[in-house]
């Protein structure tokens, strides 16, 4: 199975950071990425990884 750099980057910051949810925005800002870039990355690794979808601590608004 073929994974993009983003799904790579992104799978790898929730595995290492398990218990937090994280907004494209936020993920973006610790990753040094844009967010329009990492989340369809997100919204595939929900599905594939199966990672739940959950409010980010910003609270600003769900990862997905």
């Amino acid at each position: 199975m073929a994974y993009s750099m983003s799904e790579r980057l992104v799978r790898q910051r929730l595995r290492d950071n398990k218990g937090r949810a994280y907004c494209a925005d936020c993920m973006a800002k610790d990753l040094g990425r844009n967010p329009a870039e990492l989340k369809p990355a997100m919204e595939t690794l929900v599905l594939r990884e199966r990672f739940v979808a959950a409010p980010c601590g910003c609270r600003a608004r769900r990862w997905t």
